[in-house]
């Protein structure tokens, strides 16, 4: 017997995708804020600088984009994907 960790319903999937948007965005924000303090007090970077840029953006869309690919469409196609 297979147990699902997600529910089938779409309502259900969406509620839990949009839940999780929200937490992760907070926590990411949280986390990039406390580098961004240590980096300014190390003198490494600037907070214009576009290496942080790009950093804030993928920190922040790599973990939604692949929560949210798992969640519609199942771990197994992501391994599949991944193997051809």
């Amino acid at each position: 017997m297979k147990l699902s960790l997600l529910p089938k319903n779409k309502f259900a999937r969406v509620a839990f995708n949009v839940a999780f948007i929200a937490i992760w965005e907070e926590f990411a924000g949280l986390i990039t804020e406390i580098i961004w303090e240590t980096l300014d007090e190390l003198g490494l970077f600037s907070q214009d600088s576009f290496p942080i840029l790009v950093f804030e953006i993928l920190f922040l869309f790599i973990p939604i984009l692949s929560i949210t690919y798992w969640i519609w469409w199942g771990k197994n196609s992501i391994i599949k994907k991944f193997l051809k």
